[in-house]
């Protein structure tokens, strides 16, 4: 025996099983016209069931009949015109004359179409809701909703659309709705306007929407055009869509509803985003919602970076300090409005020069650890490629990335460049390779961004005489020189790096030797080394030799190669 068979033979029963009034008339109308079609027999032996259920839901009884074949299909990804004309025991041209009933029910958001499916129906959260809990029908509230409530109602639109509950025409349909009966709000008044723009198609009204939607729910600044294409009719040629947008062809676009995506002076032609203008206007009532933070592989975070002891001598610690003050996030807010107010920039960039070993890396990271801000610390092998315009293109990429974390944390993180001579060098006047030609153009990027910079910049060289172009000069704020330190401070590094050591030995070490702070953490380093491999503390004697072991190198004089006449 086949199981559709076996399944009519068994017998069950709602009222001894407690089923809710609702749906127990619900199932007697399904079982009987699905058994028997719906002549005068059934409509006479159902009319208390399907009375009750079309004041439970205020209806009509043909869109009684209907609900309970959706009801029963829903759990079957709904049912289609074929299913309910079987169902009921018609033709399907008879069929016709129920199709004021099926839009009975999608008027009132108690049955959902979705034509991607081939116009299935199935059943809205509210009516389930209301079939599960025996209640009545309450559809959802549409009108009178404040800016929060109205976003909130967008969002469960196209997460019906995504579950594929409604098909793109219904979604336009429902959001249309939504702002029309919402004209109190601003945004539905300014949307309203907007989609009133002579020549925007259907399309474009669903792609406007979305990126608004995903600018307020989401923080998105811009979307990808493949994935606003999830919201374009299928009847259409996504190609076309894509090649419109992507040569900016659009009435969205020319009507400057939409620009492209990035940042400026670096458009991503495979995003949109909302226009300056529609996001300054258009969400007063709301506050969007923050963006995930945009993270990176070079990206330090403030908490991984160990504390560390720094010494400068007078000048150089007293412009530490002053930069750290300046960073605290209970500082930096502030200037920076009150530089927006006089209208200077708001960014800041820092040199820091000096050689090797002096701690202009060091102090970045421990500025950064005081301050709680991450580095994004920029890997300056990867700036440069051997094709031509790329380089380019990974600059402004390194750009476009920092603005992102800034705007997506609560505090800028700094962007540093280590060994920046490498880029921030001095231009060339007149380029005649395309090597020349490429550095040039990187650094006229590079001069532009630091114009246009909101965050904080940090530079660091050992060669300070590289950046004598006054173009990139004048647009560092703060300048620091870091030279090798006097003995004294010199003796307050030997104690910090060696706790042993005593202040007679420190103050003679440092006297004997002009080291950098670079130089004595190596020593400091062969020292530990030395003492797990002995168990025994470096005296003074073997510090000496190791601090001349550090010095070789420079004391060795050239020897020249060959024979002597």
């Amino acid at each position: 025996m086949n199981r559709r068979t076996n399944n009519k033979e068994k017998c069950f029963s709602a009222a001894s099983a407690g089923l809710p009034s609702l749906a127990a008339s619900l199932d007697r109308i399904f079982k009987k016209v699905n058994e028997t079609g719906l002549g005068d027999e059934a409509s006479h032996e159902l009319e208390k069931d399907i009375e009750s259920v079309a004041g439970r839901f205020g209806i009509s009884p043909k869109a009684v009949v209907l609900l309970a074949a959706v009801l029963e299909h829903n759990a079957r990804n709904g049912c289609d015109d074929d299913d309910l004309s079987q169902y009921i025991g018609c033709s399907n041209i008879e069929f016709i004359g129920f199709r004021s009933a099926i839009r009975e029910l999608e008027d009132l958001d108690i049955v959902n179409r979705r034509s991607r499916r081939g116009d299935n129906y199935v059943m809205s959260r509210e009516a389930l809701r209301a079939v599960e809990k025996d209640t009545d029908f309450v559809p959802m509230k549409r009108s009178g909703l404040g800016a929060d409530e109205f976003f909130s109602r967008v969002r469960l639109t196209l997460a019906d659309f995504d579950r594929d509950r409604i098909d793109c025409d219904r979604l336009l349909e429902e959001l249309e709705r939504l702002i029309a009966g919402n004209q109190h709000l601003l945004f539905c008044r300014k949307a309203a306007e907007a989609l009133a723009t002579p020549g925007l198609c259907d399309t474009e009204k669903r792609f406007f929407l979305l990126l608004c939607h995903r600018y307020v729910s989401h923080g998105e600044e811009s979307f990808p055009i493949d994935r606003l294409l999830a919201v374009s009719d299928y009847m259409e040629d996504d190609k076309c869509i894509r090649r419109t947008l992507t040569h900016g062809k659009s009435t969205l676009q020319e009507s400057g509803l939409v620009t492209f995506g990035g940042a400026e002076g670096f458009q991503d032609t495979d995003s949109l985003a909302l226009s300056d203008e529609i996001k300054r206007t258009f969400f007063t009532e709301v506050t969007p919602a923050k963006a995930p933070e945009t993270n990176h592989r070079d990206l330090v975070r403030s908490s991984a970076i160990k504390p560390k002891e720094l010494f400068y001598d007078g000048s150089v610690a007293e412009q530490m300090e002053r930069l750290a003050s300046l960073l605290e996030p209970e500082h930096f807010a502030g200037v920076q409005a009150r530089l927006a107010e006089m209208g200077m920039r708001k960014g800041f960039a820092v040199l820091f020069t000096g050689g090797a070993g002096c701690g202009k890396t060091a102090g970045v990271y421990e500025l950064a650890r005081r301050t709680g801000r991450d580095v994004f610390a920029v890997d300056m092998s990867q700036l440069k490629s051997k094709w031509v315009g790329d380089s380019e293109k990974i600059v402004k990429g390194v750009f476009t990335t920092y603005r992102e974390m800034c705007r997506t944390r609560d505090l800028a993180p700094i962007l540093l460049f280590n060994e920046a001579d490498a880029i921030f060098s001095r231009r060339m006047e007149n380029p005649q390779d395309s090597v020349d030609q490429m550095m040039n153009a990187i650094q006229n990027i590079i001069l532009q961004e630091l114009e246009n910079l909101e965050g904080i910049l940090v530079a660091t060289t050992n060669l300070a005489s590289n950046f004598c172009d006054d173009a990139f000069a004048r647009r560092f704020l703060f300048k620091v020189e870091f030279d090798k330190p006097e003995a004294a401070t010199r003796a307050k590094i030997w104690k910090s790096m060696l706790q042993d050591i005593s202040g007679e030995d420190a103050l003679a070490l440092a006297g004997r030797y002009d080291f950098s702070g670079g130089n004595i953490e190596n020593v400091a380093r062969k020292a530990a080394v030395g003492y797990v491999l002995s168990g025994r503390k470096a005296g003074l004697d073997e510090l000496v030799k190791y601090c001349d072991e550090e010095t070789l190198s420079s004391q060795k004089t050239a020897r020249r190669i060959g024979f002597n006449a």
